[in-house]
């Protein structure tokens, strides 16, 4: 019989010391969950898990969660909480005392960074198969693999103003109406964002620019739209006041409105999601030695 979890008041005013997270004003309404793009695919990922440890000061027990190690960082857990309390603050503390003790080399977090890089090319491929109207959402092993190793094409079309087939307008709208003419490439969005790939995958700055240039076609057609967590980070660091996650929803509307994409492509990718985000996991539980 297992011993019984003993709440510990040090340890719990350690963690909201270090992270300022106010675990304590958790309600357990479980948005966090609901919110969560890797929990939604997979439901192996509870941020209210990680938040219900941290007030009980049970570090020792959140350290042995792999889940430390899905996250995205994306921060939407955090961001739609009605109390205010921080999920993602939480696993990241879990994860610098995991990189303290010792518990992961430096060549593993390379790895992994690598993994989390290779993952956004797989969803790249993905997003572009999901815009042919006969495809399959169900990935195979070698497809994965081969996403994997896959690299995305890095040229980029010639900029012409005004040359785009959905016409200037469309997406230099989408930008006015989210400040996108304030931008001056200082790259802040693509440092914060938690999807960023380069500019021939994800990269939130790439697509200001070009909706500002009115690259209506490259923009509507490219996978790249649809790689976007809408976790608002590229937003919220913007020191210029630029809605990049409002630029791309207003983008991914577009694409649906003029033709680019069909409006069966929205339930082929998120049924690719369900399929994508297990293997990813999968991966990592493979790369800490968690099987």
């Amino acid at each position: 019989m297992s011993e019984p979890l003993v709440f510990n008041p040090k340890v719990r005013r350690v963690i909201q010391s270090a992270v300022g997270a106010d675990s304590h004003m958790c309600w357990t309404c479980r948005s966090c969950l609901n919110e969560c793009p890797v929990n939604l695919a997979t439901s192996r990922l509870q941020p209210l898990k990680f938040v219900r440890l941290a007030n009980l000061g049970l570090l020792d027990e959140m350290l042995d969660l792999p889940q430390i190690w899905y996250c995205l960082t994306c921060n939407r857990c955090s961001q739609v909480c009605p109390m205010q309390v921080k999920p993602a603050a939480i696993i990241g503390y879990a994860r610098s005392r995991w990189v303290a003790s010792g518990r992961v080399s430096q060549k593993t977090l390379d790895d992994y960074r690598m993994l989390l890089y290779r993952f956004q090319r797989v969803r790249w491929h993905a997003a572009k198969a999901c815009m042919k109207k006969d495809a399959t959402p169900d990935l195979a092993d070698s497809l994965w693999r081969e996403w994997m190793e896959k690299r995305v094409d890095k040229s980029l079309p010639a900029i012409r103003i005004g040359s785009a087939a959905f016409s200037v307008q469309p997406s230099r709208s989408a930008s006015r109406n989210a400040d996108g003419f304030s931008c001056f490439t200082c790259k802040e969005c693509s440092n914060a964002c938690p999807a960023f790939g380069g500019s021939e995958i994800f990269d939130p700055l790439a697509i200001i620019r070009m909706a500002n240039l009115g690259m209506g076609e490259s923009l509507l057609t490219s996978p790249s739209i649809w790689l976007c967590l809408e976790c608002q980070r590229c937003t919220d660091t913007c020191s210029q006041r630029v809605r990049g996650h409002e630029l791309v929803r207003h983008l991914r509307k577009l694409a649906i409105e003029t033709g680019a994409v069909d409006k069966g492509f929205l339930t082929r990718w998120y049924l690719m999601g369900k399929g994508l985000y297990p293997k990813l996991l999968n991966e990592i539980d493979r790369l800490f030695g968690f099987q």
